[in-house]
């Protein structure tokens, strides 16, 4: 009798599964040794949402004078706040009435006809008292009285700032919105609100309760229940102007000095925590390791990444000056006066005095932000579309003073309102009940610009200079409609654009005026000294930077009083990060395709995809003024984008200096591109880096790190990216763009589609070289030695002369063997390449072979993703089916369909 031995179990359930075991393991493998330059991959976003829900006071219905249910309270953001605009929205509230019951889109602080408005404090600590929350009618008085106390002095209330409180209305449906601008120390000291002291916003509905007739006062206190002075007519306790603070001082009266103000509404009151991120200033003990100044459009996300330094394990403290100007900042550093970093948006032309490189930091724009609102309903707009003639019209004083017969501007609309270009381009249908102001005041459309030297200004009048239209109308040329640059700023009164500064031109005023009012047009348009901070303050404030041309009593010139919410016109340019960190709406602005395009993620995608490398600098630049270049076709690029660079010594610091300047880079190029507010994260409205502009961060660096006398043109600089662009968001949004597959030597890389989800980078073209080979290698030679390293893979070159499948060749070191800086006589000339399509070559000079790290990612990208779709479909489904009932079954089919085949002859 034979005997069958029965199998084990376990061997025959892992025999069965080891084919697709061996499978995903083989995939992994296969993955794991692939190049990173299969693309890069899309940047972690910012951390999950601190949004607040809170359920908020029981709604009252002046109807049936009776309460319903609770209603809720929403702020958007509560955690890592730093001085910027919160959204704070509410459901389930009173609707806001004017006292003929009707329902009213817009409240001013104080009004007495508008009943159930809804106030919005920011308040000391997370418990506050009414005396805590600043701008209310007890801020700063005296906590132990309470309510029971006569006003405080004028001032006290508003000892830093004006008040930052916001009042909105309720719609019809029992919701509202509204923002408030929420400071730290540093803008409101009497609030204090930092990393270690927390603290709150207050919602306050005026659901109303009489707090005015001493009559009804019950025994010593305020009756809330009773609404009889809702709508009486003269009180209106339910009405902002209820809330308004005074004493009762009737001669002999049992509640003089008891306070009649919000007592009843702030009783109503919910209460938002607020807590606030580390900055750079709760490291004020540690000692700076070296000094950087220069591009304030940059100082949101320098301030994260400093905060991000210095609270490390290991802290690295540093000392960052936004102001001055970016001219100025070159300028000291190239100079070495005191200065060892400087941020820019430009390269400098000059033969430098030092050695340097430049190192991408991340990528922004310029933004013409508006505050405008409908005329019919009040509410502000967020929509607009502006082009480089209508910017130039703004910053021309092209606009006519309405009423007044101005030579310099004879015949033009009284502002951008009226101007049939803008007209044209901002039409409202009749049934979305919108519309833009149809009056103009004189001075009140000027926009709000720095008034210094800096790059932002010159990239917006470059970006002007370059369009063809807005040429034309500068040197004088009419538009379609008639309308006239004005004569001051004409071609051989004024040098034209573009300029690094802006500064009024026309002094003049109306014709047959009196010798005070002929120069009128002088104080209607004053840019700002205060840098891109005191320009969102103007605006935040609703004011416009003019005065009023006729003297007071002392003989100076007021400024304009603030444009009423509701009524407001104002415009103002700034970087696009201070925009949106402030919630301000940006346009939407022409580029040289035709298409109007607002600073999103896409537009600034879009537009570092076209970008042109500057042979001399390593620095990529939109191609301003350029015919048929990528940007010039490119419907979808923001045309005020800019790379943001700090130019960072190679030479002549201390080895501390170095190796600081060194973490800095390599810290911003890895963790300080990742989406957050955290400290040490890329701060919303920047964009990051794209793969190549990383590495040439890193490489700036290592160049830093090893003072290896390194130059501009003799760095390696990023490969010219496809026009698809290689990932890279901004703060708070996903995704990436799909890149097009580069050519091969001497061709255009072709751009890809937009990516909607997170997409992954594409593969550039390999860069073709002045001599038509392609450029292979990563970091050739390092010349602080006397021979350099090996270089990285090489390119996907067709009789290439440098590329090819072993890699670069080793450089040869163009410093002394002892690693000492080379002396500035001794900077390399570096030879230009040449342009190829719509995109610069990436610049060979002084032995350094351009990289094209996605020479080896082309040749793998078809198997990645062929591996890919095993990993993720086949993997999981043999795993899963290996060893089942189903399983087997599959793979007995498979097993007689092969064992068929093979019987065939």
């Amino acid at each position: 009798m034979r005997l069958r031995l029965l199998p084990d179990p376990r061997r025959g359930r892992w025999r069965r599964r080891l084919p697709a075991i061996t499978l995903v393991w083989s995939v992994v493998v296969a993955l794991g040794v692939a190049p990173i330059g299969l693309g890069a991959l899309p940047q972690a976003q910012a951390s999950v949402s601190s949004a607040v829900t809170k359920p908020g006071p029981k709604v009252w219905d002046p109807n049936t004078w009776t309460e319903g249910p609770e209603g809720s309270v929403t702020v958007a953001q509560t955690k890592d706040l730093s001085n910027q605009v919160l959204q704070v929205s509410w459901s389930g509230f009173t609707p806001t009435l004017n006292t003929m019951g009707e329902s009213v889109p817009v409240v001013t602080k104080g009004d007495k006809q508008v009943l159930y408005a809804v106030r919005v404090y920011q308040c000391r600590g997370l418990d506050p008292k009414i005396t805590d929350c600043y701008g209310s009618t007890l801020y700063n008085a005296d906590p132990a009285k309470g309510f029971n106390q006569v006003a405080p002095p004028q001032g006290t209330t508003t000892p830093d700032f004006p008040s930052n409180m916001a009042i909105a209305p309720t719609g019809a449906d029992g919701s509202g919105a509204t923002s408030i601008e929420v400071w730290t120390a540093t803008q409101s000291p009497s609030l204090g609100c930092d990393a270690t002291h927390p603290c709150s916003l207050v919602i306050e509905p005026n659901y109303g309760g009489d707090t005015q007739d001493p009559n009804q006062v019950r025994n010593g206190a305020v009756d809330c229940t009773d609404h009889l002075s809702d709508i009486d007519g003269f009180f209106n306790t339910a009405s902002d102007g209820g809330l308004e603070a005074y004493a009762a001082s009737w001669a002999g009266n049992q509640y003089a000095g008891f306070q009649i103000g919000e007592q009843c509404a702030w009783e109503k009151r919910t209460v938002m925590p607020l807590y606030f991120a580390p900055t750079a200033a709760d490291c004020e003990n540690q000692a700076a390791v070296f000094k950087s100044a220069g591009l304030e459009m940059a100082n949101r996300a320098v301030q994260q990444w400093r905060a991000g330094l210095c609270l490390a394990d290991s802290p690295l403290s540093f000392q960052y000056s936004a102001s001055g100007g970016e001219p100025q900042a070159r300028q000291a550093f190239l100079g070495g006066a005191g200065l060892d970093v400087a941020l820019t948006a430009r390269p400098d032309t000059a033969t430098p005095a030092r050695p340097y490189v430049y190192a991408p930091l991340a990528t922004s724009g310029v933004s013409v932000v508006f505050v405008v609102d409908d005329t019919r309903t009040g509410r502000q707009l967020r929509d607009m579309k502006l082009t480089p003639r209508l910017v130039a019209k703004l910053l021309t004083q092209s606009y006519a003073p309405p009423g007044l017969p101005v030579a310099s501007v004879s015949g033009n609309p009284s502002c951008i309102f009226q101007d049939p270009e803008f007209k044209q381009l901002n039409q409202f249908s009749e049934a979305s009940g919108m519309q833009w102001p149809s009056s103009c005041a004189p001075a009140e459309f000027e926009p709000t610009i720095v008034g210094g030297t800096t790059d932002l200004v010159y990239q917006l009048t470059a970006w002007i200079a370059a369009d063809p239209d807005a040429t034309r109308f500068l040197d004088g040329e009419e538009d379609p409609w008639g309308m006239r640059v004005n004569t001051f700023y004409q071609r051989g009164a004024f040098s034209g654009y573009p300029v690094d500064a802006v500064q009024p031109q026309d002094f003049s005023g109306p014709t047959g005026a009196s010798e005070a009012a002929r120069k009128m047009r002088q104080y209607e348009w004053n840019p700002v000294l205060g840098g891109l901070t005191q320009v969102f303050r103007t605006i935040q404030e609703n004011r416009s930077t003019c005065q009023l041309w006729m003297p007071d009593g002392t003989g100076n010139h007021p400024k304009c009083d603030p444009m009423a919410r509701g009524d407001r016109k104002l415009f103002a340019i700034m970087d696009s990060a201070q925009a949106k960190a402030f919630s301000l709406p940006e346009a939407a602005l022409k580029n040289p395709a035709g298409g109007f395009v607002s600073p999103t993620t896409n537009g600034f995608q879009a537009a570092v995809g076209d970008m042109t490398t500057d042979a001399a600098t390593g620095t990529q630049q939109l191609p301003y003024g350029v015919a048929d270049t990528a940007f010039s076709r490119d419907a979808q690029a923001y045309p005020l984008a800019t790379v943001q660079y700090a130019m960072v010594p190679t030479g002549g610091v201390s080895g501390e200096k170095a190796a600081a300047i060194s973490r800095f880079l390599t810290t911003v190029a890895g963790s300080g591109q990742v989406y957050g507010v955290e400290p040490g994260r890329l701060a919303p409205g920047f964009l990051s880096l794209t793969g190549a502009q990383r590495q040439q961060a890193l490489d700036a660096a290592k160049h830093v790190e090893l003072q290896d006398g390194k130059w501009p043109g003799n760095q390696v600089p990023p490969p010219a990216p496809p026009t698809g662009g290689d990932g890279g968001t901004t703060g708070g949004t996903t995704g990436g763009t799909t890149g097009g597959t580069g050519g091969t030597s001497g061709g255009t890389a072709t751009g890809g589609e937009s990516g909607a989800g997170s997409g992954a980078a594409g593969t550039g073209g390999a860069a073709p070289v002045s001599d038509g080979t392609t450029a292979g290698g990563s970091d050739g030679g390092s010349s602080s030695g006397s021979t350099g390293s090996t270089g990285g893979t090489g390119g996907l070159g067709v009789e290439s002369a440098t590329g090819g499948a072993t890699g670069g060749t080793a450089g040869t070191g163009a410093g002394p063997a002892n690693g000492t800086p080379a002396p500035a006589a001794a900077k390399p000339t570096a030879a230009p390449s040449a342009q190829v399509g719509p995109l610069a070559a990436a610049p060979v000079a002084a032995g350094s072979p351009a990289a094209d790290r996605a020479g080896t990612a082309r040749l793998l990208l078809p198997v990645a993703v062929i591996a890919g779709l095993v990993l993720l479909i086949g993997g999981p489904a043999a795993l899963l089916l290996g060893g089942t009932p189903a399983g087997e079954r599959a793979m007995a089919a498979t097993g007689r369909a092969w064992a068929r085949l093979r019987r065939r002859p």
